[in-house]
This record gives structure tokens, C-alpha cells and sequence, in this order.
């Protein structure tokens, strides 16, 4: 889950950045034989880019085990990677555990086919995350509010002269036709 609300929140804290070669075993464990391994402490939160097998967020164990090579049956890979040392803070590590106990004790709920039933004279219809707005109410409308703070805006797609775009232009705030100097 965590993964999925850094994807929404368009940050993922990066607090070290680290490209090279990484050996991974097949529970996500950076082994010793790189340099990564000394920038992951035990606990730390970390996020692989551009693997075969191995991409996503995952967190060191507390204990990790120093194997020097992985046993035959269990896959590991060596690859050259990006690796993302994360810095999550802890206020939103306990809006992620909130959410996902949400989840657990309404998923099944929220994504039943029936939007509303009737039987016997009685009905009733799901209601909303909001009065104003007619969907249902998931785990992302019921904690925007406090996943707000750690949004970042997208980054704007700026268009050249020659109507081509740039996929990593800088965000630029829209025009405000209110702002006087």
C-alpha cells in the first residue's frame, strides 16, 4: 500500500540517490557485495528502478542476514539499477497503517457490484465521499484530506514551438488573472 499512496501523493522522499550495480535476493534484501548495502540501515524504507524482477518499495530487515552469495534455489539478480534511499515521514507511515485497516474492514464494502438495493419498502443507496459529489466513498476520498500536505503537483507538460512536448519541464504555476503587483 505504501507503494500505491507515494504514487498518488507524486512523492517519494528521496533522501539518497544510487546507480550501479545491486545484487538483490529474492525477498527485495540488498546484499553486501555493493556499495548500496552501507546506505540502508535496517529499517529504512527503499524503492528499485529499472530491475528485471525486483521493482518496487521495499524495507531493510531489521536483522539482515550477511550472505556472501545466495543459495542456488533462491533467484536473486545482479543488475545495474537506480536505488532510492526513502525518507517517509513517520505521520504518513500511520496514515498508511489507518488506511489499510481501513481497507481491510471496508474494501469489501466499498467495491460490492450494488450502488443501491431495495426490498420490503426499504431501500437505501451508498452514500458518498462528499454531499456534493455522487461516488462512492474509497480509501482515497476518505484520507485526501490528510494525505494533502505531502502532495506534490504534477509536473506540467510544456509544448516548444514545434508543437513538440518535454516530458521533465519544470512546474510553472497557471496564469492568475487576479495578481496585481
Amino acid at each position: 500500500m505504501l507503494e500505491q499512496v507515494l504514487t498518488y501523493l507524486n512523492n517519494w522522499f528521496v533522501r539518497y540517490t544510487y546507480t550501479g550495480n545491486v545484487t538483490v535476493s529474492e525477498d527485495g534484501a540488498v546484499l553486501a557485495p555493493s556499495e548500496a548495502a552501507t546506505v540502508l540501515q535496517p529499517g529504512r524504507w527503499y524503492r528499485i528502478l529499472d530491475s528485471d524482477f525486483h521493482d518496487g518499495v521495499y524495507q531493510v530487515p531489521e536483522e539482515q542476514s550477511e550472505k556472501e552469495e545466495p543459495e542456488e534455489e533462491e533467484q536473486s539478480e545482479t543488475f545495474s539499477c537506480t536505488l532510492w534511499a526513502l525518507g517517509v515521514p513517520t505521520g504518513l507511515m500511520s496514515t498508511v497503517a489507518e488506511m489499510e485497516a481501513w481497507q481491510a474492514k471496508y474494501g469489501d464494502v466499498v467495491s460490492g457490484p450494488y450502488q443501491s438495493e431495495s426490498f420490503g419498502g426499504y431501500s437505501y443507496s451508498k452514500a458518498g465521499a462528499s454531499s456534493s459529489s455522487g461516488g462512492t466513498a474509497t480509501v482515497w476520498t476518505q484520507f485526501a484530506d490528510t494525505l494533502a500536505p505531502y502532495k506534490r503537483p504534477p509536473m506540467a507538460r510544456a509544448v516548444s514551438v514545434s508543437g513538440q512536448s518535454y516530458q521533465d519541464a519544470p512546474y510553472r504555476r497557471p496564469f492568475n488573472p487576479d495578481f496585481r503587483r
